[in-house]
């Protein structure tokens, strides 16, 4: 297996993660909606289960680790879930502040938050679809937390360095240079083995993706209308289809990574 500290570095993130969402979320607990407490859950619960699967796999605990893995099929659901609710909460404040010069900086993450869930989404299908193949799971399986890198980095800059983000175009910067960060350890991660890094290049595709249509198309006059229509769909359909597309995925991935059957009989003579 590859990346033999890659638990550290997770347990790390988690930590640092902690420390970026003290000032706006943590410290604020009771005014927060219990979406976003939500979504802040299923990411700690996933970003620990990654940490437990890398460091089981290492110290030789395969039984902790398959049994541990099991926990996959109703964290992803309950991961993605969430990240569409917290959209939807997104989507609904836009609305009803089309005319607040504040709430059109929400538009721009209408882009941001659905690639990262899409970016989440293609990298468990990979650790499902290729888990016999310990190279390309372990990197998909890592590349799930890794859209977290970027708000970790520029939360920290905005809640701890003084003169960032203290309006909407100074928030650009704080804004790039986290997500220039994440794209730049995707891509290190890639140049380590080129072979089997096309996970760290889907990463990287993605973070810059989001980064581009974030300072691009999300300030579009046309576009906060667009994404604030996504408030009018029912919130319980939103989700209980959210939840369905998931299990899909999950079974989909499970089924591409299903080692082809042995045939046991010979070859009929001729």
């Amino acid at each position: 297996m590859p990346y033999k500290k890659a638990w550290l570095f997770v347990l790390a993130l988690l930590a640092l993660t902690f420390v970026a969402f003290w000032p706006s979320y943590l410290s604020q607990l009771s005014g927060a909606l219990f979406a976003h407490h939500a979504h802040a859950a299923s990411a700690v619960l996933w970003t620990v289960l990654a940490a437990t699967q890398a460091w089981s796999i290492h110290h030789y605990r395969l039984l902790l680790h398959r049994t541990a893995g099991l926990a996959v099929f109703a964290l992803f659901p309950f991961f993605m879930i969430a990240g569409m609710w917290v959209i939807h909460v997104e989507a609904t404040t836009l609305a009803r502040g089309l005319n607040d010069p504040e709430n059109l900086a929400i538009a721009q993450f209408g882009f941001f938050d659905p690639l990262a869930n899409i970016g989440f989404a293609v990298m468990y299908w990979g650790g499902l679809a290729y888990r016999h193949k310990v190279q390309l799971h372990s990197r998909y399986m890592l590349g799930t937390v890794m859209f977290v890198v970027a708000p970790v980095f520029w939360r920290l800059l905005v809640g701890y360095v003084p003169g960032f983000g203290d309006d909407e175009v100074a928030f650009d910067y704080p804004f790039a240079i986290g997500n220039l960060g994440a794209f730049a350890i995707a891509i290190a991660l890639y140049w380590q083995a080129p072979r089997h890094g096309r996970p760290f290049l889907v990463v990287a595709g993605v973070i810059a993706a989001q980064a581009i249509l974030y300072l691009t198309a999300g300030r579009l006059p046309g576009w906060a209308p667009i994404f604030a229509s996504v408030s009018e769909m029912s919130l319980p359909l939103f989700l209980v289809l959210t939840g369905i597309v998931s299990i899909a995925i999950s079974w989909h991935g499970w089924v591409a990574g299903s080692r082809p059957k042995i045939e046991n009989e010979a070859a009929p003579a001729v």
